[in-house]
This record gives structure tokens, sequence and C-alpha cells, in this order.
């Protein structure tokens, strides 16, 4: 089924106590399918994920959700077995990047990471550290820091565009554009130089995307190519 995209004002997404409810013989798959992931690339590491449960979007156009945690492994493993339902959606921030000449730059994952290879905008899975003081999950706060950590580039020299929730089956994507004063080919450069100094990159690459036709033939993941296409056709601004 094709992604669907939603405007909304923002998320109110609340911490519970509790691991995801993984069937038990998901949950019996873990070990053995951790050790297999882990073994095939030693550089993945089992940290902890956020995931969320009952997601909706309210009349004030906030989404709301309950959050657990869970490791990263448990997430591997529930992916690699296709996404069978258990109540449970991966909530992740994606940093829409919009340069002043009307493109999109994504990236391209590296090696090193579980997703290697994939095409789709900065950002990354929601971790405990992304839980503030009164239990609230910073989703925006996380999107800046993502967009900061993987490409050089901070929020604060953007103009904060919509935010749009992309729902793409097992995924959503909570999209914050950030619209900047320079074009995509000088963006480009400049993400570049700052990859070339990072110890730990995430990304190979950056690529500028133009339409969704351009992001199907990059290789974008699915809720990528709708981000561009809704961009492209003027719907997201």
């Amino acid at each position: 089924m094709k992604p669907s995209i939603t405007p909304i004002a923002g998320t109110d997404i609340r911490l519970v106590p509790g691991d995801w409810p993984l069937p038990a013989d998901l949950r019996a798959q873990v070990g053995p399918s951790w050790a297999k992931l882990s073994s095939a690339n030693p550089h993945l590491w089992d940290g902890r994920i956020i995931g969320v449960s009952s997601p909706r979007i309210d009349a004030d156009g906030v989404l709301r959700a309950e959050a657990r945690v869970d490791a990263y492994s448990a997430f591997l493993t529930w992916r690699e077995l296709g996404f069978p339902e258990i109540g449970m959606r991966n909530l992740f921030g994606s940093a829409v990047i919009v340069t002043s000449d009307n493109a999109l730059i994504f990236g391209v994952m590296g090696a090193q990471t579980a997703n290697a290879g994939r095409v789709y905008p900065p950002g990354g899975s929601l971790e405990p550290r992304d839980v503030l003081a009164d239990g609230r999950v910073d989703v925006a706060g996380c999107t800046d820091l993502e967009l900061e950590e993987e490409t050089g580039l901070k929020a604060s020299m953007a103009r904060r565009g919509k935010v749009v929730a992309v729902w793409d089956g097992p995924r959503i994507s909570i999209a914050q554009l950030y619209h900047f004063d320079e074009p995509a080919e000088r963006l480009v450069t400049r993400i570049r130089a700052n990859l070339d100094q990072q110890e730990h990159r995430e990304l190979a690459d950056v690529v500028t995307i133009r339409s969704g036709a351009e992001a199907k033939r990059v290789g974008g993941v699915s809720y990528a190519v709708a981000v561009a296409e809704a961009f492209a056709d003027g719907s997201l601004g």
C-alpha cells in the first residue's frame, strides 16, 4: 500500500512501562537473529529503541501515542520477519532538507549501518535519551539532533516548514521540513565536507532529489519517495 501523508501540529508521545508486546515465539528468535546479524555486520550495536502503540491524530492536529522501550535486536528481528503485526509502530523523525533552488537532500546510509545503501532523509530511531523529565518523547529535538549529527547542518540555520506524519505500514516518519537559504550544490558540498571529517559517519553520501521518480531511481525507501512526490507536486510547501 502506498504511504499516506498527514499534516500535523506536533506530537505528544508519552513513555509507559514495559517492553514491546512481542509474542513469545518472536521473542525467542531475537537471540539467534541478533547473532546472525551482528556476525554479518560487527559494527551493529544492540542499544535501546522506542516504539509506539495506539498512534492517532486528534482534532487539534497533534499525533498522540504511547511509547515503550525495547532492545534494538528485538526491532531488527521484527523487521527481519517482515514486520508481523504486534500492535507497535516504528515511529521516528526525518529531517527533510529543502534547498533554496527547490530540491531535497536525502542521505545514503553507510555500509556499517543496519540500513546500508538505503536512501531517505537524515534521521534516526528514538532512544531513551529523547525522553524528557516528564515522560514525553521529544521527537522534534531528536530530529534536530540527527540533522546535525549526520550532516553538520544545524536546525537554527534553517526556517522550519511543515511537519507531516508519513504512514508507511509498520513505520511512521515524522517529517520536519527545514528550508535553507542555499542552493543544493552548495549544501551538498558542505555536507560532504562534514562527512569527510566524521570519525563514525552514518551516511556514505547525500543525493539531490527533485521528483518522486528521481527518489525511486536512486533507491529511496517508500516513505522517502512519498515525501519527494508530495514536495514536487507542491503539497508540502
